[in-house]
């Protein structure tokens, strides 16, 4: 009886360890350039505005993106103000409902504990953890994308059932307002292959597809279309034709080799990469279709999304995010199988995982002692712009390794208790240990390191918020100083080129240009100063 009443409380402590989790400290660090300001700066614009159907970047169509994330971030700064706590809130309410979500998935395939232990990887492996603590795009959009497929599955396996393919059909729509018709490109390839393995046996009604394809074009529409009848067609060609440059091109300088989200995947999503390998690597092409449907799709959903966005010219580190559930599944179906003794961890995998977490640990005791011995390696750096970042001071108090200390000794004890063959207290620990460690890091650890990168930049933004003025970078792309500056809509001085630093102005101009780049800066400029990596100049 009591396990019973204790059992109904699952949900709900799922949701109360996400809210731990994910809501503390998300104002803890500045919004970091280029995606977190410039899709907050997007919802601040449409504040300002007043115009939330169009997206907006320095107050000029913002073809990027469509706006279903911004709404929410306008929704948070509604009730919370314009600041970086509103901006990631969204992700804090996607990453508890992402959760209850794999919980839920979790518990009713292979029972309870299964449940805890996909929550567990997705709380304790760091990129999954930290997308929810950011203020992008990809959490509410991977959201939609995995609920797409279990929908999938439950037509499947459900005699398929009408209100699964509208089910489908209408968050793929809202998928597609969020990030755009990628969403569409993976779930169809996803689906292709598992037809293609299944011998091209039916697995979707021709008249349930074209009811799934009307939905989702109703909910996309819902935005795609009433901006194409307010303002034409210009933004729907202007993003498709950004969407097939990212493709074909490495924009932006986003080109990396063919296996850098791999690596991505490896270090970043911790340990659940780890534990996840022998289930991504270890069945044959005959194997695969042994396994249930659930696995099989989300085995097929990660490979479509590595495959895919490996060939993809344009790599940012978001695009395989979209690989951290199915991840963190395999993770925890390898651990399960593990603890019933279905299989020995093998000794490779507990070097591996010993190694990285070490190299991890290692790496948080020696941040903070990093301007004790910059100085020896500052000359041989040939870049002007890092040399100039490392310049300034971290302002560390000499008590942030102490996490990383204790990481070192949470990682010695989960490989004492592998080699015990222990490996559910094993996992158990460091899983639980990272699920804390990383907003620790997040608020002791990285406000630190900010100020390195972009410290200078932004304290100039916010120094300049409340005075009119014109704030422009010369030399590299940012969205910080229209988020931090308090950009106003000014027009007169911007030309389709972008800004006319020779007009005659009727406010003051500054300018930012990163060191080594002062050569672009006329002498109608005067030199402010110099900080970090910024100089900073004002119009005479």
């Amino acid at each position: 009886m009591i396990l019973r009443t204790i059992k109904k409380f699952d949900t709900w402590f799922v949701l109360l360890w996400g809210a731990i989790l994910f809501i503390p400290f998300l104002n803890a660090v500045h919004l970091f350039d280029w995606d977190e300001i410039n899709f907050a700066e997007s919802a601040r614009e449409m504040l300002v505005t007043g115009n939330y159907q169009t997206v907006q970047i320095n107050y000029q169509p913002f073809m990027e993106k469509p706006p279903l994330f911004f709404w929410c971030q306008v929704l948070s700064m509604k009730l919370f103000g314009i600041n970086e706590f509103a901006a990631r809130f969204p992700n804090a309410i996607v990453g508890i409902i992402t959760l209850i979500l794999v919980f839920t998935i979790g518990k009713k395939l292979h029972g309870r504990a299964f449940g805890f232990l996909w929550v567990l990887f997705v709380t304790g492996s760091f990129t999954p953890h930290l997308y929810f603590k950011s203020g992008i795009i990809d959490p509410l959009y991977n959201l939609f994308v995995f609920v797409t497929l279990y929908l999938f599955y439950l037509y499947i396996t459900n005699n398929k059932q009408l209100k699964y393919a509208i089910s489908i059909g209408v968050f793929i729509g809202l998928a597609i307002i969020t990030k755009g018709p990628v969403a569409l490109i993976v779930i169809g390839l996803t689906i292709l292959v598992y037809w293609a393995l299944k011998k091209f046996q039916s697995v979707l009604s021709l008249q349930h597809f074209f009811i799934a394809a009307g939905f989702a074009l109703l909910v996309s529409a819902s935005w795609f279309g009433v901006e194409t009848i307010q303002n034409g067609p210009t933004f729907l060609l202007e993003f498709v034709k950004y969407q097939a440059d990212l493709f074909l091109n490495p924009v932006a300088g986003h080109g990396q080799p063919f296996y850098y989200h791999a690596l991505v995947l490896l270090a970043g999503a911790f340990p659940a990469s780890i534990f996840a390998m022998k289930q991504l690597f270890k069945k044959p092409i005959n194997d695969v279709l042994t396994v249930n449907t659930w696995t099989l799709l989300v085995l097929i959903q990660f490979w479509v999304v590595l495959i895919l966005f490996s060939i993809v010219k344009t790599k940012i580190v978001h695009y395989s995010s979209l690989c951290y559930l199915p991840l963190t599944f395999f993770a925890a179906q390898q651990l399960l199988a593990y603890m019933q003794q279905k299989e020995t961890m093998p000794v490779w995998q507990k070097l591996i995982a010993f190694v990285l977490a070490l190299v991890i640990a290692v790496l948080f005791v020696v941040l903070p002692f990093v301007d004790t011995f910059k100085y020896k390696f500052i000359p041989l750096i040939e870049d002007d712009f890092a040399k100039g970042n490392l310049s300034i001071k971290g302002n560390w108090n000499g008590m942030e390794f102490f996490p990383g200390l204790f990481f070192i000794g949470i990682t010695i004890v989960f490989f004492v208790k592998l080699l015990k063959k222990e490996l559910l207290n094993a996992a158990f620990l460091l899983l639980f240990f990272l699920s804390f460690f990383i907003p620790v890091v997040l608020r002791l650890i990285v406000p630190k390191i900010e100020q390195y990168t972009q410290g200078a930049a932004i304290e100039f933004y916010e120094q300049k918020a409340n005075e009119a003025c014109y704030i422009e970078t010369v030399g590299f792309k940012s969205y910080a100083h229209y988020f931090y500056g308090k950009v106003k809509p000014y027009h007169a001085v911007t030309t389709a080129k972008g800004f006319n630093y020779n007009s005659v102005l009727d406010k003051p101009l500054y300018l930012v240009c990163k060191v080594g780049n002062e050569k672009a800066i006329d002498s109608n400029f005067t030199n402010l100063y110099q900080k970090g990596g910024f100089v900073f100049y004002r119009k005479k």
